[in-house]
């Protein structure tokens, strides 16, 4: 028991395939394994396992790194498959394998226009190609930029177009160090742009929507106006949109660089924060069905419930997803068995994750998540520590710095990379601005909840409002 505790691996068997499942991730996108050399080390490494097992208990005692050996292997090549499956550009209906200047594509909208300072953008998924009169179904994604004296007001999620206007690849700046845009843009299976004026597209009847999606838009675009109409002011507003849902397009960009200097624009970046604190909530109010065995799996599932209608009422963004799979996983994991570590819930998510969509390994939400909730688990205890405060106010504002200060030292190092610089100022900025912000939230899901009593929703609307000036003036 003792050798077991010890050991990491042996407490989290997941991390033993989780480890092995990014290799392969890697080991595809940086070195272009050969297919035919994944096709040969599957089956050896299955006939391995199953020939581990046959031979006596001593023999595989004895010879138990073989058994590591083999599934380190498996999911190596699991990783691989995943990575190279993922990549549009190696599916043999990829749009790209057959354009041409002369080439048109039928398009459908797959989120509604966003107004940008010169035109309207939006993501269109490709359906068919059609070169020389002859229509071939293709797959892939491209930017659509349409200028601002195109007719776009008929123009929403799940409009069908008929472009004639050359496409050309995403290409990236070329300077080092510089956002790779091109790769961000592959990774989420965007490879090309295209800028269209009138005349240049056709806007086909009909219409092509999945319902669930579209009651996602209708929500999201119901929370903003329902926000707006109760916090006065548009900076205030602005920001409450991306405190509850992540709707980012009526911030103020100035606003937003101050959030960024100080290191503390998770805020009103939609994240791992939000659900932690929804989490928070959901845990504080179901608490006494926690107690009993017999009520302990509705609790389980009230919390999950709870964590993922919040997820799609703030747009089901692929972050909130993430968070909301990865509270889901320690929920699960806590109820099943209460000893089993939190650290293996983690890895169970980020395993699943992976297996969807193993480009999430390069997403910096991705990376900045998981390092910041495996800091807080490894290193918040020990930093809270630090300090003994008797005073129970003071102690409270300790823990919440405590948790800053834990969650930065495995985020550090990958803000580094990512980002090339570090706000000095975030332990100050913090120290305000994270209770402040997470009362505001709470505020803001309260206000929704008492929105058909006009009079109580203005006046709480007033009051969040007065918090985000003065979250503001601090974060200045």
């Amino acid at each position: 028991m003792a050798h077991n505790g010890s050991n990491p691996l042996k407490r989290s068997p997941i991390l033993q395939v989780l480890f092995p499942l990014i290799m392969g991730i890697l080991f595809q996108w940086y070195l272009s394994l050969p297919q035919w050399l994944i096709l040969i080390i599957i089956p050896l490494s299955l006939t391995g396992l199953l020939i581990f097992h046959w031979i006596p208990v001593l023999a595989r005692f004895r010879h138990s790194m073989l058994s590591g050996i083999f599934t380190a292997l498996l999911f190596i090549s699991l990783g691989a498959t995943l990575c190279r499956n993922q990549d549009f550009r190696q599916q043999p209906n990829w749009f790209g394998h057959h354009l041409s200047d002369t080439s048109s594509l039928l398009l459908v909208l797959e989120e509604p226009l966003v107004e940008k300072s010169k035109s309207f953008k939006a993501i269109a998924a490709v359906r068919a190609s059609i070169n020389n009169n002859q229509s071939e179904a293709a797959r892939g994604k491209l930017l659509i930029y349409f200028s601002k004296d195109s007719t776009v007001q008929s123009l929403d999620y799940g409009s069908r177009l008929m472009i004639r206007q050359p496409v050309r690849e995403i290409k990236s700046s070329g300077n080092p160090g510089a956002f790779d845009f091109k790769q961000y843009c592959l990774f989420q299976g965007i490879t090309h742009q295209v800028y269209l004026r009138p005349g240049d597209y056709e806007v086909l009847p009909g219409k092509e929507q999945s319902w669930f999606r579209k009651q996602l838009f209708r929500s999201g675009q119901f929370l903003v106006q329902l926000l707006k109409q109760y916090i006065p002011g548009r900076q205030e507003s602005g920001i409450a949109e991306a405190l509850l849902i992540g709707y980012k397009q009526d911030l103020d960009p100035e606003i937003v660089q101050s959030y960024s200097n100080t290191g503390v624009v998770h805020i009103i970046a939609i994240s791992g924060l939000h659900l932690g604190l929804i989490y928070w909530l959901l845990l504080l109010l179901l608490k006494p069905l926690n107690q009993s065995k017999r009520t302990r799996w509705l609790h389980a599932a009230l919390v999950i419930a709870g964590l993922w209608t919040f997820s799609f009422l703030a747009g089901a963004q692929p972050s909130v997803l993430r968070s909301a799979l990865m509270f889901s996983c320690m929920v699960l994991g806590n109820s099943v068995n209460r000893k089993s570590p939190a650290i293996n819930s983690l890895a169970v998510s980020a395993f699943i994750l992976l297996c969807y969509n193993p480009f999430w390994l390069w997403d910096a939400g991705f990376q900045l998540s998981y390092a910041a909730v495996l800091s807080i688990l490894l290193f918040n205890q020990p930093v809270y520590n630090w300090f003994y405060v008797k005073n129970k106010l003071l102690d409270y504002a300790w823990k919440m710095n405590a948790v800053t200060i834990a969650a930065q030292i495995l985020t550090l190092p990958v803000s580094l990379y990512l980002f090339h610089q570090f706000p000095v100022s975030f332990l100050f900025s913090n120290f305000i601005a994270v209770p402040l912000s997470s009362l505001l939230l709470l505020g803001e899901i309260f206000l929704c909840l008492i929105a058909f009593y006009p009079a109580l929703a203005g006046f709480t609307g007033k009051l969040i409002a007065s918090g985000i000036r003065l979250m503001n003036a601090w974060i200045e």
